[in-house]
């Protein structure tokens, strides 16, 4: 017994010094009912929790959890999506509550459950507002952050959530410029908002990482010289380095402290995709690489179990940063384009929320005939 009471101590101090001596805020990728089981999570030093709707199919369909609101909805007359979007709703609210204190605790700075709109609405722009809207507003809970992706359409959209004082979190970024964009939209939405003090606005920046690797390093292969293959397992950090430094840089100078004279948050980077999905890499890669201040590592079970046996301590996001420039120089002048590489990802990753999407609302269809 006290070699597995040392075990967990063990494991509950990496993901509080994580916080404490490095000030990044580990949250969590994951999400299923009943939500009481993030208890130990949280008191391991999670800080926040994000979702999407593959993360909701998973849990819908592979538990009966959901099987009481479901009756009660069917005996309510709700249709499928409405349907889909109660549960959804229930989830999101009773999470928000149990990390209420840790919002409340840390000034608003985390604490933090993401909800995604719906991945069918990617390029709407105006149905992207109203969803956002409706979400915060059913979910009634300040430390919620509505999920919008980094597409053209949508990004139009996150500057008038944003100037209607609803917390955002900007998703699906895979390129520099797409991230630029987001920053502005972010900005923009502040100084466009009609309330004086901006304290209780937040946002958070979803930069995706294992993905745009598995990409990178296929395109590679694809070229095979010796200095296309040893660049292999380098682009996606790179990138993030430079997100980084991209960040710091918008967050500062005039128009920056302008804002901030009206309590306005830093929009935070959040490293998404932190999963390592080629065996040849440490299973604490991603995580272990882009540790640095002011910043979210949001982490899905394999990747945070992983972390919370050996991950290490070490502040290196900007440890390398010429380094960093000098692999994405090198990417690009073999002839990959960083920002097709982010849209072509983008279009994937929407594609395999929309098929997540359909399929739970499917698997509630399928349940809703069982109980009626």
């Amino acid at each position: 017994m006290e070699h597995n009471s040392n075990r967990t101590m063990i494991k509950s101090t990496i993901l509080h010094h994580l916080f404490q001596k490095e000030r990044q805020s580990p949250y969590y990728d994951n999400l299923c009912r009943p939500v009481s089981d993030l208890l130990p999570f949280i008191g391991n030093g999670i800080r926040g929790v994000t979702t999407n709707p593959a993360i909701f199919e998973r849990a819908i369909s592979s538990s009966n959890a959901y099987d009481e609101q479901l009756r009660k909805l069917v005996g309510e007359g709700k249709d499928t999506e409405s349907a889909y979007w109660e549960l959804v709703v229930k989830d999101i609210h009773d999470t928000c509550k149990i990390l209420e204190p840790i919002y409340n605790d840390s000034d608003g700075v985390d604490g933090y459950v993401s909800v995604a709109v719906s991945p069918k609405l990617a390029n709407d722009t105006k149905g992207t507002i109203e969803e956002a809207k409706w979400l915060h507003k059913m979910i009634g809970c300040s430390n919620v952050y509505i999920k919008i992706p980094a597409t053209d359409e949508s990004i139009l959209s996150m500057k008038e959530v944003i100037s209607l004082g609803i917390s955002v979190n900007a998703t699906l970024i895979f390129c520099l410029p797409r991230y630029e964009a987001v920053i502005d939209a972010y900005l923009d939405g502040l100084e466009a908002c009609g309330i004086t003090d901006l304290s209780k606005v937040s946002s958070a920046a979803a930069f995706y990482i294992s993905r745009v690797d598995t990409t990178l390093d296929r395109k590679l292969d694809q070229i095979g010289t010796s200095e296309a293959l040893d660049l292999k397992g380098k682009g996606a950090i790179a990138q993030a380095v430079l997100a980084y430094q991209l960040y710091q840089k918008k967050f500062s100078g005039p128009r920056w402290e302008q804002l901030e004279k009206r309590g306005a948050k830093k929009q935070r980077l959040m490293w998404a995709s932190t999963n390592v999905k080629n065996p040849a890499y440490p299973h604490t890669f991603y995580v272990d690489s882009l540790i640095g201040p002011d910043t979210i590592s949001t982490m899905p079970e394999q990747a945070l179990k992983a972390f919370m046996e050996h991950g290490i301590l070490s502040r290196t996001l900007d440890a390398k940063v010429s380094e960093a420039q000098h692999i994405y120089n090198a990417i690009q002048k073999l002839g990959i384009h960083w920002p097709s590489i982010g849209t072509q990802l983008q279009l994937q990753v929407l594609d395999s929320f929309t098929k997540s999407f359909d399929n739970v609302l499917n698997c509630i269809h399928n349940k809703t005939l069982v109980q009626v």
